[in-house]
């Protein structure tokens, strides 16, 4: 029987966070290929060493809230794809590239800090997150997909650069009035 450690407790801006153990995590060449455990509540430790979040590595996992560990560059394919239960995510300044349909179908998703270091968003990325209603895009980012946001119904904000490529239908479902542009 594979020995667990007991799960620790601390406050997080004065909210009680349990943190998960080494064995809910499934690590492979420095990517975090599975999550396994059962906290809705999941905040990745730095001293897992990932670079980054595997192809469906939370797919319709039930969480709530995760946060990922700086030194993260990207997030695979269909990594949370179909979390229909994930309301935030907390991305670090070392995330480049948003993969294939990596948030589709998280529907009740609305808060993602969208970082200065994001280059790209792969196609379908934010595919049906209606619950997305503000994002403030970076200068930075140099591509987004086709389909990335469409059926994000719920946007009163979205803010982009000019500079930015945008594939078909990027903003399918998107009034027209609720995409701004900085520049």
């Amino acid at each position: 029987m594979k020995k667990r450690f007991p799960f620790v407790f601390f406050l997080f801006l004065g909210i009680p966070v349990f943190c998960q153990t080494f064995s809910d995590f499934e690590v492979k060449d420095r990517v975090l290929v599975k999550y396994r455990g059962r906290n809705t509540e999941v905040i990745i430790p730095e001293s897992l060493g990932i670079n980054r979040i595997g192809e469906r590595a939370f797919a319709g996992n039930m969480v709530r809230l995760v946060r990922l560990p700086a030194g993260v560059d990207s997030i695979d394919n269909r990594a949370f794809a179909g979390c229909s239960m994930l309301r935030e995510i907390f991305l670090p300044n070392t995330v480049s590239v948003i993969g294939y349909r990596a948030f589709f179908n998280c529907s009740v998703l609305e808060i993602i800090n969208i970082p200065y270091s994001l280059r790209t968003i792969e196609d379908g990325a934010f595919f049906n997150c209606r619950s997305l209603r503000s994002l403030n895009l970076p200068d930075t980012l140099r591509s987004i997909g086709s389909r990335a946001f469409s059926g994000c119904t719920g946007f009163e904000a979205l803010r982009l650069s000019r500079r930015t490529r945008i594939g078909e239908q990027a903003f399918m479902g998107v009034p027209r009035d609720k995409i701004l542009y900085k520049d």
